[in-house]
C-alpha cells in the first residue's frame, strides 16, 4: 500500500510570503510612524508611570487598607494603572490610526495591494501591544525598585498583564473596523476605556462591590484583569475563569475585526 504525502502547494506558500512580507512592510512603515509622533505613545505611559512613581513616594501607600481589601494602596492600584496605559494605548490608538488610514485613502490604496486587512491590523497589535507590556515592566518595577515589593506570583502577574494588552488592542482593532469616522473611533474608545476603569476599581476600590456588580464587572475585561493580577499580587493563586473571560472578547474582537473591515 502506498501512502502519499501532499505538502504545500506553490501557490500557498507564495501566499503565505505575500502575507508575511505584507506583515513586516506595515510593522516597519507605522513603527517609524509612531516613532514620528508619539503623542498618543507618551500619553499612555506618562500618566500611569508617574502615578505609581508618586504612591512609591509615601510609605503610607505601603500599608494595607481595610476598605481596599486589606491590600496596600500600591498593591491595589499596580493593576489599574497598567490596565489604564494598555485600555488607552489599545482602544484609542489603532482606531485613531485606522481611521485616519481610511478618511486620507490610504486603505483605499492599500486594497489594490497583495496584502490583507489582517497583515495590518496584526502589525499595528504588534507595536501597540510591545509598547504597553514594556509600560507595564515599568509599572510593574517601580514598586520593586523602590521597596514596596512584587506580586507574590510574577508569572501569573506578566501573564495576566500580557493577555490583557492583547485584549485591548484586539479590541480596539473591532471599533477601528466598523467606525469610519478618525475623529469618532477614538472617542468611542475612549468611552469603553472609561467602563473598563470602572469594572477595574479606578474609582471605588473592588473589595467594596456589591456581589451583583462584581459579577458583572468580572465578566468584563476591566474587571477579569484587575482580579487576575490582584490574586497574582497578593494570595498567588489565579482562577481560570477570568482567562476564559479574556480569551473569548480577544478571539471575538479579532475575528469580527478581520470580518468587518472597511477598506473605505
Amino acid at each position: 500500500m502506498t501512502t502519499t504525502t501532499v505538502g504545500p502547494t506553490p501557490g500557498n506558500s507564495l501566499l503565505q510570503g505575500r502575507q508575511w512580507h505584507a506583515y513586516r512592510a506595515h510593522l516597519l512603515n507605522e513603527t517609524r510612524l509612531h516613532a514620528r509622533e508619539p503623542a498618543a505613545l507618551i500619553f499612555g505611559a506618562i500618566l500611569p508611570v508617574t502615578a505609581i512613581i508618586v504612591m512609591c513616594v509615601f510609605p503610607a501607600a505601603r500599608e494595607p487598607v481595610a476598605s481596599m481589601g486589606g491590600v496596600s494602596v500600591i498593591t491595589a492600584y499596580t493593576p489599574v494603572l497598567i490596565l489604564f496605559s494598555s485600555s488607552i494605548l489599545g482602544l484609542t490608538i489603532i482606531p485613531g490610526t485606522l481611521g485616519t488610514y481610511r478618511e486620507s485613502g490610504v486603505l483605499r490604496r492599500l486594497r489594490t495591494t497583495p496584502t490583507s486587512p489582517l497583515s495590518l491590523l496584526t502589525a499595528l497589535i504588534t507595536i501597540i501591544s510591545g509598547f504597553a507590556l514594556l509600560v507595564a515592566g515599568f509599572i510593574m518595577g517601580i514598586p520593586a525598585v523602590s521597596g514596596a515589593g512584587i506580586p507574590t506570583h510574577l508569572g501569573w502577574f506578566a501573564l495576566a498583564a500580557t493577555s490583557s494588552t492583547v485584549c485591548f488592542v484586539a479590541m480596539g482593532a473591532l471599533i477601528a473596523s466598523v467606525v469610519s469616522n478618525a475623529k469618532a473611533a477614538p472617542g468611542i474608545g475612549n468611552a469603553i476605556a472609561v467602563v473598563m476603569w470602572a469594572a477595574s476599581g479606578m474609582w471605588f476600590p473592588r473589595a467594596g462591590f456589591p456581589d451583583w456588580l462584581r459579577t458583572v464587572a468580572d465578566l468584563t475585561p476591566g474587571g477579569a484583569t484587575a482580579q487576575l493580577m490582584l490574586d497574582a499580587s497578593t494570595t498567588g493563586s489565579v482562577e481560570w475563569q477570568p482567562f476564559m473571560v479574556l480569551l473569548v472578547w480577544t478571539l471575538g474582537s479579532t475575528a469580527l475585526a478581520t470580518r468587518l473591515f472597511r477598506w473605505e
